[in-house]
């Protein structure tokens, strides 16, 4: 099984997966199809059938903030693409990223799932409303901006911004808010921020080493938001 959640992580988990999802998904997640995803296992055995009427609107929001992420890293990716060898490790970078952030998302369409079946502590994320009509702004911006972009480091200017924002912060939040022995066990929610911010403070400072500083920052800040 491919995807955020591996079939390893199932295994590890058993007892949390069957009673998160039952036994059939379960069963499906250890002998899947070639290319398969446990989020299209969810998809496609209807578990998100009521999500218009049970899952919480600020979680779909949330799951688009990280798809936006994904569209600006992917933008990146592909201006430099045909770029000369040296700027080749670059468009790698954001490729990378593009594919952290939906990653990201697809675990948030996890939570989602948790959250139909009434695994949700809806209180948890309450606060954070003005957060994310916040960052919804900063992303549109963020979109808007990417057009008018030339340089390499201006472009990693930007994730770190982004990166800087709370979107990291919101998506901790979510997981503490699926009240599920899965998301807080698996290994894929768990290491999700750390794994995808220690993979930026190191490969930003290789492709721009005068950015050095704002990536320790960025990763001391990063320290204090990656429990749930």
């Amino acid at each position: 099984m491919v995807g955020a959640i591996t079939t390893w992580d199932v295994l590890l988990h058993p007892v949390a997966t069957v009673q998160c999802f039952g036994w059939r998904i379960f069963f499906r997640a250890v002998f899947p199809l070639q290319r398969t995803t446990f989020l299209s296992l969810l998809q496609n055995a209807d578990f998100f059938v009521a999500a218009a009427a049970k899952s919480p609107v600020i979680l779909g929001r949330c799951i688009g903030l990280e798809l936006r992420a994904k569209r600006i890293y992917a933008a990146f990716a592909k201006a430099l693409a045909d770029d000369p060898v040296e700027t080749g490790s670059a468009s790698r970078f954001f490729h990378t990223l593009a594919e952290q952030e939906q990653e990201h998302a697809d675990l948030l369409a996890v939570c989602r799932a948790v959250a139909i079946r009434g695994g949700w502590k809806a209180d948890y994320l309450s606060p954070w409303q003005d957060c994310v009509d916040r960052l919804e702004q900063q992303m549109e911006q963020a979109e808007a901006s990417v057009a008018s972009i030339g340089s390499v480091e201006d472009a990693l200017r930007l994730v770190i911004r982004i990166e800087s924002s709370e979107i990291n912060q919101t998506f901790q939040a979510v997981l503490a808010a699926a009240d599920s022995p899965l998301v807080k066990r698996l290994g894929a929610f768990r290491g999700a921020m750390e794994t995808h911010t220690a993979y930026i403070c190191r490969r930003i400072p290789e492709l721009a080493p005068h950015l050095t500083l704002a990536c320790r920052e960025l990763r001391l800040a990063s320290r204090f938001s990656t429990r749930y």
